[in-house]
């Protein structure tokens, strides 16, 4: 029969018992602690970390994948498939194939991607994954990784609110950011609706008198006697209506920034006391006597060619140069047509900001803007996104729902065809030639870049072919 414990040796048992229970407590606690720290790093990072069982089909996703899809995990149903749901129409395919290329291959993947969240949010996403295989060589699941990494995105393609990622812009912002520091008077010169004023309020903003007043003036807007008084201020009685002493914009905007949009328009009279402030940096209320000293800076915006109305002798040759040392000019939107894509991103995301839930945008609808010529510039561009964010009713903008001014453009661009038929040896040949660059093909072949797009979509395979042979 076997002997019964004595009361020390239960008592031994019981404390190593204790012990082990506070061990387990302890590793309990030190696992909950740093799944604690890892939810934290991964909210700090914008970087959730998922897993799916291949063989299930179960898809796990940590708390800060479901913030960044802003998905309510009690109403989601995580499957392969619901992720793909929530990828960006346009760039699922490329997802898709990208992960069963890299389960096929080994090789994992590392890409770059959209989400299109169900309020019409658009987001950019890093993914990177790895598959692990059984002994028999089979998948048995993939884990990987997810950042958001939009902020970046919106930064490296744009500057104090300036978006563009055209070679163009990309000089722009350099130079913004060369005359920032510089109390120099700048003229901005371009077509309207540019975004003359978003340059000037980026030059004023990046600099040093960035917590001081930036006050704009449309000088074409005001007749001759207002406008001075609109500048310079006035003191009671100094005309009729002059009820009181007023302030004007070189006294507002003091120790701050003055921007005079549509200089081109003001008129000699005023020009001339306007040279006079940029001289002296003085200046005397309409009806006073008493001068007044202001630090400003000067930022001047035309939408003609200022140099062309100096020859014409509609404005001052000396005032010109005073207010030209540093001139900026800002390409129409037909100039920059690479910028598209990204504006149109950009007016969705803000719309839905805003509370009104998009739908995206379709290939076909972003050719047609494509290939639209855009005289009023990205002014016009985002009154046609707010125009079929509303005809569109919360699904994909089509091309019909756009402004009348486009549909009748797209017609009768398909009407005419295109400028010459393509055909996959010329347009191998002319990628080639051009290293790559399908814009410059475009002009190559004599054909529209939308039109090159188009064909290169309805033969991916060429595509691939290229790149493989570069």
């Amino acid at each position: 029969m076997a002997k019964k414990p004595a009361y020390k040796e239960l008592e031994q048992r019981v404390k190593e018992l204790e012990k082990e229970i506070a061990g387990l407590k302890g590793a309990k606690e030190a696992i909950q602690n740093s799944e604690s720290r890892l939810k934290e790093a991964e909210q700090l990072a914008q970087l959730g970390h998922w897993e799916l069982d291949i063989v299930t089909n179960i898809l796990y996703w940590s708390d800060e994948i479901y913030r960044i899809f802003d998905l309510d995990p009690q109403k989601f149903g995580a499957t392969y498939e619901a992720f793909l749901d929530t990828v960006h129409p346009d760039d699922r395919k490329l997802v898709n194939e990208a992960y069963k290329e890299s389960v096929k291959s080994r090789t994992g993947y590392d890409i770059v991607h959209r989400l299109l969240l169900k309020d019409g949010t658009i987001k950019f996403v890093h993914e990177k994954c790895e598959t692990i295989y059984g002994k028999d060589g089979k998948p048995l699941r993939s884990i990987g990784t997810v950042q958001d990494i939009t902020q970046w995105k919106q930064e490296e393609h744009s500057f104090s609110g300036i978006i563009g990622r055209n070679a163009k812009m990309k000089e722009l912002f350099a130079t913004i950011r060369e005359v920032t520091e510089v109390n120099i008077p700048t003229l901005i010169q371009g077509e309207s609706g540019t975004g003359k004023e978003l340059v000037a309020k980026a030059i004023h903003n990046e600099g040093p008198r960035a917590n001081k007043a930036f006050v704009p003036v449309n000088c074409g807007a005001l007749p001759e006697g207002l406008l001075e008084s609109e500048l310079f201020g006035h003191v009671k009685g100094a005309f009729t209506g002059a009820l009181r002493d007023r302030k004007g914009r070189f006294e507002m905007a003091r120790d701050g920034t003055l921007f005079l949009d549509e200089i081109v328009d003001m008129s000699k009279a005023v020009q001339v006391k306007l040279l006079r402030v940029l001289q002296d940096s003085k200046f005397e209320r309409v009806g006073s006597e008493k001068t007044i000293t202001a630090d400003v800076r000067i930022i001047s915006a035309a939408n003609r060619d200022l140099k062309r109305e100096v020859d014409r002798g509609n404005f001052r040759k000396d005032l010109y140069y005073r207010i030209s040392v540093i001139p900026i000019h800002l390409p129409p939107l037909r100039k920059r047509k690479d910028d598209i894509p990204l504006l149109v991103d950009y007016f969705l995301e803000k719309a839905s900001r805003e509370g009104q839930n998009t739908g995206g945008i379709s290939k076909d609808a972003i050719s047609v803007l494509i290939d639209y010529s855009w005289p009023g510039n990205v002014r016009e561009l985002q009154s046609a996104i707010q125009y079929a964010i509303i005809k569109s009713k919360n699904r994909i903008i089509q091309p019909y729902h756009f402004p009348i001014e486009l549909k009748e453009h797209n017609v009768e661009q398909h009407s005419r065809g295109p400028s010459r038929k393509l055909d996959a040896g010329s347009v191998q040949d002319a990628i080639t030639r051009c290293g790559g660059n399908k814009a410059k093909a475009a002009r190559f072949l004599g054909v529209g870049r939308a039109t090159l797009y188009r064909f290169l979509a309805n033969y991916p395979d060429l595509l691939s072919s290229i790149n493989e042979s570069g």
